[in-house]
């Protein structure tokens, strides 16, 4: 008669299992702490070119102005990098066209910031090692930069006051033209009550004429 093989106790069998576990964790943790560095760095680098984008934007709302100059943009930006902390990294800006004083109203005003991602990464990069992130904002220029006071630039905020002016000059003028109008229709009418009453006057006297005659 064959021995049949003894049955595993308890604790045998909970230690197997231990050992299946740890075998499959260790199969599984590279992957997962791989997952975990890839999120934390592209969630930082996401965050990074928000504020960068912000910041862009910051200095392009500075260097719209007509009298603007691209150390205000500049001071603008450093504000900026300074809230958000990344103050101490290298990053360049760059404002198109470089000198933002006299433009065009409505021409196009370009400021970008760029930096290398390792500069601002929490971690040893490894997903975005040797990336550059950045932010861009472009608007329109709202000064006039006529140099000719004869000629009339697009509509800035200081030609709207202009327009608003021209537009008030000219109401003045069409009140005083219609004043002047009322005041020759005023005389015409006086004309016209006079000729009334010299016409009633006359009439009035040939009545009498007239009664007189029938007495006789």
């Amino acid at each position: 008669m064959k021995n049949s093989p003894a049955k595993p106790t308890k604790a045998r069998y909970r230690r197997a299992r231990l050992g299946a576990a740890a075998i499959e964790f260790a199969c599984v943790l590279p992957f997962l702490v791989l997952f975990l560095m890839g999120s934390v760095e592209v969630g930082r680098g996401v965050m990074v070119k928000h504020v960068l984008e912000e910041a862009a934007r910051a200095g392009c709302r500075v260097a719209v102005f007509e009298s603007s100059s691209a150390a205000d943009v500049q001071s603008i930006v450093g504000t900026a990098m300074d809230a958000a902390n990344l103050s101490s990294a290298n990053y360049t800006v760059t404002i198109d066209p470089p000198n933002p004083q006299g433009l065009q109203a409505f021409q196009p005003v370009t400021v970008s910031i760029e930096m290398n991602f390792a500069d601002v990464s929490w971690i040893p990069t490894t997903f975005l090692k040797g990336k550059s992130v950045g932010g861009v904002c472009v608007m329109p220029a709202e000064g006039d930069g006529v140099s000719d006071p004869t000629k009339k630039a697009p509509s800035g905020k200081k030609n709207k006051k202009d327009d608003k002016d021209d537009k008030d000059d000219k109401d003045d003028k069409d009140d005083k033209g219609k004043s002047k109008k009322d005041d020759k229709k005023g005389k015409k009418d006086d004309k016209k009550g006079k000729k009334d009453d010299k016409k009633g006057k006359k009439d009035d006297k040939d009545d009498k004429g007239k009664s007189k005659k029938g007495k006789k």
